[in-house]
C-alpha cells in the first residue's frame, strides 16, 4: 500500500521549486503538500484510462468547431487562485484553456471541465476524497471516480451529491459535453476486466 508522508503548507511557487525525487509522486492541494510512495501500476487501471480517453476523444474530434481537448497520463495541471498542482488521469480541457497556455509551461494551468480519476489498489478514499474537493473548488464542471474492478461509478459536480452510474446507465452531460452520451458499460467492454 502508497504510504503518505507528513504534509507541509507551501506556495505554488516553493513546489515548482522542489527536485524530482524517484519513487515519489508529489501533488499540492490548497497549499498542502502530499508525498505517496508510487505504486506500481496495472493492466486493469491502465486499460480503463486508455478506454475513457479513447471514447472522450473520439467524440471531442467530432465536434466542429473543436471545443474540447482531452488529455491522459496524469496530465499536470495547476490551480494557481488554490495553490494547487495536480496529476489528472484523464482531463477534458476547454479549448480556451488550452489557447491561454503558455508555450514553455509543462503544465496546464486552469481547471478542466471534466477530471477522471482511476482509482488504484493502493489508493485511500481519503486521497480520493480531497483531489474531488481540489477539483471542485477549482472550477472543475464533473468528476468521474472510476474503480476498474467495480462497474458503478460515482460523478461529482458543484453543488450537487454524487450520482452513481452502472450498467446501461448514459453518462452525459449536455452543458459541457453537448452530444456525448455513452453507457458505462461501453467503458468496460474490454475482456481484460473479465
Amino acid at each position: 500500500m502508497a504510504t503518505e508522508a507528513p504534509s507541509r503548507t507551501m506556495t505554488l511557487d516553493e513546489f515548482r521549486d522542489l527536485p524530482e525525487e524517484d519513487g515519489i509522486d508529489r501533488e499540492l492541494m490548497l497549499g498542502e503538500l502530499v508525498e505517496t510512495e508510487m505504486t506500481k501500476r496495472n493492466r486493469w487501471r491502465a486499460k480503463v484510462e486508455t478506454v475513457v480517453a479513447r471514447i472522450l476523444d473520439s467524440w471531442a474530434i467530432q465536434q466542429s468547431p473543436k471545443i474540447v481537448e482531452v488529455f491522459s497520463g496524469e496530465v499536470g495541471c495547476e490551480f494557481p487562485q488554490q495553490d494547487s498542482s495536480v496529476g489528472i488521469d484523464v482531463a477534458v480541457f476547454s479549448i480556451e484553456t488550452i489557447r491561454a497556455q503558455c508555450d514553455d509551461s509543462p503544465y496546464i494551468v486552469g481547471a478542466p471541465i471534466v477530471a477522471i480519476e482511476v482509482i488504484s489498489p493502493s489508493t485511500r478514499h481519503e486521497q480520493t476524497q480531497k483531489k474531488i474537493d481540489v477539483y471542485l473548488k477549482a472550477g472543475v464542471k464533473s468528476v468521474w471516480n472510476i474503480d476498474p474492478h467495480f462497474q458503478p461509478w460515482p460523478v461529482h459536480k458543484p453543488g450537487e451529491s454524487p450520482r452513481m452510474y452502472s450498467g446501461d446507465a448514459q453518462v452525459e452531460d449536455a452543458d459541457h459535453l453537448p452530444g456525448f452520451s455513452v453507457s458505462v458499460a461501453a467503458f468496460f467492454e474490454s475482456s481484460v476486466f473479465n
